[in-house]
């Protein structure tokens, strides 16, 4: 089995889909974040980003920009029933747990992997429970995404596990 996953995570696709999943992770985490300070220290200001998005789509021809146009409305209405201090902490929180995540699993800090692992189990079990409550295509393919990412970082995280042993030794 090790020779397998060895053989697995030292492949160039498999380091290429790794840093690419980091990497999306560390985008997220960025947006919820910047986001996050938005809505403390401008909360109209996002409500007019949302507004203005929703408007162009609405205006554009096609049942995808429509769908997209009613998914930001319904952001934007949800944002401001749900008491934005509330959103803009969890966002903020969400925002630092990943880019303090991503960060050390772009240096290789070992001991850091096994909470990474838990937090992105954390929030895929979170993901899962909102698709089997509202269940909807995007939500699916988040938490299928999620899956992948936690099984790359879990095979990155043994093949420098096992790395570390063959120094060691």
């Amino acid at each position: 089995m090790q020779g397998r996953l060895s053989r697995v995570t030292n492949s160039q696709w498999y380091e290429g889909a790794y840093k690419l999943s980091v990497a999306i992770k560390g985008f997220d985490g960025l947006v919820e974040f910047v986001t996050g300070i938005l809505l403390l220290v401008a909360p109209s200001l996002l409500h007019a980003v949302l507004s203005a998005l929703s408007h162009e789509a609405l205006e554009q021809t096609g049942r995808t920009m429509h769908y997209i146009a009613e998914n930001i409305a319904h952001v934007d209405v949800d944002l401001a029933k749900g008491g934005v201090l509330v959103v803009a902490l969890f966002l903020l929180s969400h925002g630092i747990v990943k880019l303090v995540m991503v960060y050390c699993l772009l240096k290789e800090i070992l001991w850091a992997y096994p909470y990474a692992l838990a937090v992105l189990f954390g929030f895929l079990v979170y993901q899962v429970y909102v698709f089997v409550v509202h269940p909807s295509a995007g939500m699916g393919v988040f938490c299928l995404l999620d899956a992948i990412i936690i099984w790359l970082v879990w095979g990155e995280w043994r093949k420098l596990t096992i790395k570390k042993k063959e120094r060691l030794a």
